[in-house]
C-alpha cells in the first residue's frame, strides 16, 4: 500500500490543474534545487554528479537561476557549481587541442586522402558520464506518484477516483509510463485510467469538432458552449501535462 505522504501529495496535485505527476516531478525539481543550495553547494561528494553531467539540463539550470535570484542577492551558488565546470572543460578542450597538434604528420596527409585505415574517431572528452541529477530524481519521484496511483486505483480507493475524475487527469506521456510499468501489477487501476482517459478524449473531441463546424461560415449564427470554447484547453493538458493558464498569447523570448 502507498505511503500516507504520497497519497496526500498525489491528493493535493489532483486538485489543481494540469497532470498531477508532472506537477509533483515539478515540485520535487524544486525541492532538490533548493536543498542543493542552500545545504551542499560546497559539497564535493553531492557536486560530483553534476560534474559528471556537466551541469544540469536546460530547463533545470533555468530554475536553479531563478531559485537563487529570487531568495539571495548574490548567485553564489551558480558560481561555485559553473566555475569549476568551465574549468573542466577548459581543460579537456586543451588536451584534446594537444593531442590533435601532435597528431603524426603521415597520418594527417593519410586522413586528408581519406586513406586512413583507423575508423573515425570523436572527440576526446566531452561525453557526459550521466545525466542531469535533477532529472534522475524528478524520474524516481514521479514513478513512485505513478505507481503509488495505480496500486490505489487497483485496489478501488474510491476518495482518490473522485478526486481523479474532478482532475485534469494523466497527461499522456505519463499515462503511456504508468501503462507500460503498471498496467501489469495493477491491471484493475490500468482500465480505470483508459476507460476515464478514452471517454475524457471522446468527449474533447467531439466538443472540438463542434467549434470546426461552428466557425462555418454556414454557422456562425450558432453560439458556443463553454465546453466547445474550452475543450482545446483540456486537449493540450493532455498532450503536455501544462495547466490551462500556460497557454496564453504571450511568446516567451529565446
Amino acid at each position: 500500500m502507498a505511503f500516507a505522504l504520497v497519497l496526500n501529495k498525489l491528493d493535493e496535485a489532483l486538485k489543481k490543474t494540469g497532470c498531477s505527476i508532472c506537477r509533483v516531478e515539478h515540485e520535487k525539481a524544486k525541492h532538490v534545487i533548493e536543498t542543493f543550495l542552500w545545504e551542499n553547494v560546497t559539497d564535493p561528494v553531492v557536486r560530483k554528479p553534476i560534474n559528471q553531467a556537466y551541469g544540469f539540463c536546460p530547463k533545470h539550470t533555468k530554475m536553479l537561476a531563478a531559485v537563487e535570484m529570487s531568495t539571495s542577492g548574490p548567485v553564489l551558488g551558480i558560481h561555485f557549481i559553473y566555475e569549476l565546470l568551465a574549468k573542466n572543460v577548459e581543460a579537456e578542450l586543451k588536451k584534446g587541442l594537444k593531442r590533435k597538434n601532435q597528431q603524426n604528420p603521415i597520418q594527417k596527409i593519410l586522413g586528408k586522402l581519406k586513406l586512413s585505415n583507423q575508423p573515425g574517431k570523436r572527440f576526446p572528452g566531452l561525453h557526459p558520464k550521466r545525466i542531469c541529477p535533477v532529472c534522475e530524481t524528478v524520474q524516481q519521484a514521479g514513478e513512485n506518484f505513478l505507481s503509488a496511483l495505480f496500486e490505489e486505483l487497483n485496489q478501488g480507493n474510491q476518495d482518490l477516483k473522485t478526486t481523479y475524475y474532478q482532475s485534469n487527469g494523466l497527461c499522456f506521456d505519463h499515462l503511456r509510463q504508468g501503462l507500460e510499468h503498471y498496467a501489469e501489477p495493477y491491471p484493475q487501476g490500468a482500465a480505470f485510467l483508459l476507460k476515464d482517459t478514452v471517454e475524457r478524449l471522446e468527449t474533447q473531441r467531439e466538443h472540438m469538432k463542434s467549434y470546426i463546424d461552428k466557425h462555418n461560415w454556414a454557422n456562425d449564427e450558432h453560439e458556443l458552449s463553454l465546453d466547445e470554447k474550452s475543450a482545446w484547453l483540456r486537449t493540450l493538458t493532455f498532450f503536455t501535462g501544462l495547466p490551462a493558464e500556460h497557454f496564453t498569447i504571450q511568446i516567451e523570448d529565446f
